[in-house]
């Protein structure tokens, strides 16, 4: 759907725009070698956004999702396997923007073609579509390149935005790029969480008649992990239900400690296992410092996993292997989710819920307001607003298993009532022609 600026406003935009990208590229290669030499998985990583595929896609053309990361990648199960069911002489395909994304969608859609995103630069992006022949793109959430939906929009690909959400920051970066970049008009179809996200995309250009409100597609994802699952993780790590399992997960700088000292405040090991899984994984080094400076032992998953030590339950268990946390919000008693503490903006609060968590948080919960208060309404969920809050917090609900267990319960209660994005979704693409 082409766009409705001039012919001579695009060619300089999208001039401006691919003339700033290979200047960025220019200035960052320097700190992209020293990141390569500490890890030289992201030379391998950074290479691959070069050239995402290699050679052209046979078979019948497919629908390419693109799912910026791990939130975003578990936010596609549930559509990726209700189109399956609607369209299963259709392929889908998906790509992520990080390697961790990639992993995760590597482990979740092991049947299907995964790839890294290309990088933004015309010549990249139209070698990619070119080999992909999509008959569409689905983007999840926000991820839109300028030259990218040039390509696509050049080789009559209609492009999609599913759960789409535009945060206050983001809306107003992209107001001041207004006259530039990027060309929301030639979006087809978008599908928002609300109606908040809603008016943001009208304003910043895209058509009323293609923006629709279907809601969040995590909230179809609800039913939690696998007892089975759960029970091998249990018996590998040692819960044998005799005490209680905090578990703090998607931790980032400035929460794992004070979270550990909300702990020790609480009783610590006398009282709970704490399973402490932070959102990034190069920071485990530095963790293990900061609690041998507190005094408290801590052991790693991946050493449990190779045999090497034997559990401690008096120990903080630091999870350092990924896709695991759906798995060990089965195990838990209690969730503290993390990006919370620190202004990050939260993470996605159904997942814990999902598995009748009683949850605490931070106050800082740009991303996932919306479900936090549902949540919180119910009595699944409860905001303290520092380290102090959540050790009395902490404190209270593991001496008193019949509370978690009724905010549990309200987790589930509330989840019952967020429920359809993903049938709307597909109606919405039906409706549009998009599926036939």
């Amino acid at each position: 759907m082409t766009t409705a600026r001039g012919p001579l406003r695009v060619a300089a935009s999208h001039l401006a725009y691919a003339l700033a990208v290979h200047v960025v590229l220019v200035l960052a290669t320097l700190p992209w070698l020293v990141r390569c030499l500490r890890d030289p998985r992201q030379a391998r990583w950074m290479l691959r956004r070069f050239r995402p595929l290699r050679e052209a896609v046979e078979g019948p053309a497919p629908i390419w999702i693109h799912a910026v990361s791990v939130g975003e990648v578990k936010a596609a199960r549930g559509l990726v396997a209700a189109l399956a069911a609607s369209v299963p002489d259709i392929p889908i395909v998906l790509s992520t923007g990080t390697a961790t994304g990639f992993e995760t969608a590597s482990k979740q859609f092991p049947d299907r073609l995964v790839f890294p995103a290309a990088l933004d630069l015309p010549w990249v992006v139209r070698a990619l579509v070119r080999r992909l022949r999509p008959r569409m793109q689905i983007l999840m959430e926000l991820e839109v390149w300028p030259a990218l939906m040039r390509a696509l929009d050049e080789a009559q690909v209609p492009q999609v935005i599913l759960n789409g959400r535009v945060s206050e920051g983001s809306f107003r970066t992209y107001r001041r790029m207004a006259w530039w970049l990027p060309e929301w008009d030639r979006l087809d179809l978008v599908a928002t969480q609300n109606e908040v996200y809603r008016d943001r995309l009208l304003a910043l250009g895209v058509p009323a008649d293609r923006v629709s409100v279907t809601g969040n597609l995590k909230h179809d994802l609800t039913d939690g992990p696998e007892r089975q699952a759960v029970d091998a993780l249990a018996a590998e790590l040692g819960v044998n239900g005799e005490l209680p399992v905090f578990v703090a997960g998607s931790t980032h700088e400035g929460e794992d400690l004070p979270v550990v000292r909300a702990w020790l405040a609480a009783g610590g090991g006398e009282v709970s296992r704490l399973l402490l899984v932070p959102r990034h994984l190069e920071r485990m080094r530095e963790i293990e410092r900061g609690l041998r400076k507190l005094g408290v032992p801590a052991q790693r998953r991946s050493e449990l996993h190779a045999g090497a030590a034997s559990v401690d339950p008096g120990s903080v268990l630091l999870v350092d292997s990924m896709g695991e946390l759906e798995t060990l919000f089965g195990l838990a008693d209690l969730v503290f989710l993390g990006g919370s503490l620190v202004p990050v903006g939260g993470h996605n609060v159904l997942e814990p819920a999902a598995s009748g968590c009683p949850q605490l948080v931070g106050p800082h919960l740009e991303s996932c307001r919306k479900d936090a208060e549902c949540l919180a309404q119910e009595g699944a969920l409860r905001v303290v607003a520092d380290e102090a809050a959540l050790g009395r917090e902490l404190l209270a609900l593991l001496h008193d298993p019949e509370e978690r267990s009724r905010m549990g319960k309200a987790a589930a209660q509330a989840l019952s009532k967020l429920r359809g994005a993903t049938r709307q979704n597909l109606e919405l693409m039906r409706q549009a022609g998009l599926l036939t």
